[in-house]
């Protein structure tokens, strides 16, 4: 495989960076079986721990119950739904909250209202104490939160804080916090794994300046490249034109080659898009469906047909050739979808990765009935077919 100067320096850079962001992450240990406060401004949760299908957000401070965990990932429940998300993204509630007993038979209520639903308890038994003020305890048991009168708990160490403690370091300011505060421009140029990197630390004031010098300098390395890369590209696109005009190859072979030479991917990456291509339309960019409102190789529906027609138009390109369809879809993920480009461009190269692309692709950007089953379907189709026969290829 050719790499372009492009991936050589943003290995570099990552090398570069993440020796910095690995001495600034705290360490944690988080036990087995345990209830937990997350920490970070949304914690992304997701439905399977490969982190492929993505079912929502928790708030900051919401109460989970970790249920197992391993290699960074965690497998959480919260109000009956299973689901799995970053260990970084939560701590422990027994590391920060007050432990006390009820020192007599007393409600516990939903909210901290005396007239919202309640529950009795009775004397003697173990909770967390996540906050106290104006006499009433916010408590935690067994993953649920709730509401008590304060003077009903002994506790068996020391008061509780007169606020809500941020379930966060004292003193820092965690990396979600950060990434949210950075412009969409340095966010759409740096890579998943730099953002990733930071979101997992929580940095002092001292820290946190090093850490944005370091971004400000891996933003202008990746916006030179970038600019490089763009002159590069234009000035190679008769040659990939004429690729295409050769008659040499099959639309199958000539997608694979300008996924790679042309959008950058690597043959995982690339091997993901023929997957989702191949179930969308065979290569053909004559493909009709829903009664003509679905056209092209990505079946590109209603407004996004026109957007083709629109795009291929205003550049003297014909819209009906596979050529200029991959031109429409490399400006739509730039333009549209420019956390699916990246997430494809940053895919690991090898069969898991081609998984991984295939899935996230046809989840996210072709967004299918059933989306679900067929990403599944089409990322083994990746794996397992496109991958093997494109490995090598260039």
């Amino acid at each position: 495989m050719i790499k372009s100067n492009k991936s050589k320096l943003r290995i570099l850079s990552l090398v570069v960076l993440a020796a910095l962001l690995l001495a600034l992450l705290p360490s944690a240990a988080l036990a087995d079986s345990f209830s937990a406060a997350v920490k970070v401004k949304k914690m992304k949760v997701y439905a399977d721990p490969r982190g492929a299908a993505y079912i929502g957000s928790l708030p900051n401070k919401t109460i989970v119950t970790v249920q197992d965990y391993s290699g960074g990932v965690a497998k959480i429940k919260y109000n009956g739904v299973t689901g799995y998300a970053k260990v970084s993204d939560m701590r422990s509630v027994e590391s920060f909250a007050e432990e006390a007993k009820t020192n007599t038979s007393t409600r516990v209520y939903a909210e901290a209202n005396p007239n919202s639903a309640s529950v009795k308890v009775k004397s003697g038994v173990k909770v967390y104490v996540l906050a106290e003020k104006n006499g009433i305890a916010m408590i935690e048991k067994d993953g649920k939160v709730g509401y008590v009168n304060a003077s009903h708990l002994t506790y068996t160490s020391k008061p509780a804080p007169d606020v809500e403690p941020d379930v966060g370091n004292e003193n820092t300011i965690s990396g979600s916090d950060i990434v949210d505060a950075l412009p969409d421009k340095v966010v759409d140029v740096l890579p998943d794994s730099v953002i990733d990197e930071v979101k997992k630390g929580e940095y002092t004031q001292s820290q946190l300046e090093d850490l944005k010098a370091a971004l400000e300098a891996e933003y202008n390395k990746y916006k030179n490249d970038k600019d490089n890369a763009d002159k590069n590209e234009s000035s190679s696109s008769g040659s990939i034109e004429s690729v295409f005009a050769s008659g040499k190859y099959s639309n199958e072979q000539l997608t694979f080659m300008f996924a790679v030479k042309v959008m950058g991917y690597n043959p995982a990456a690339a091997a993901g898009l023929l997957s989702n291509i191949s179930a969308e339309s065979g290569f053909r960019p004559n493909a009709s469906g829903d009664s003509g409102r679905s056209y092209g190789i990505c079946q590109w529906f209603s407004g996004r047909k026109t957007r083709l027609i629109n795009y291929c138009g205003n550049r003297g390109l014909d819209y009906t050739t596979l050529y200029a369809q991959l031109c429409f879809l490399k400006y739509e993920l730039e333009t549209y979808y420019p956390s699916v480009h990246r997430y494809m461009k940053n895919v690991e190269n090898s069969a898991d990765g081609a998984y991984d692309a295939a899935y996230y692709f046809c989840f996210n950007f072709e967004a299918p009935a059933n989306k679900a089953s067929k990403s599944t379907s089409r990322g083994n189709n990746a794996k397992n077919i496109f991958y093997p026969r494109y490995e090598n290829y260039i």
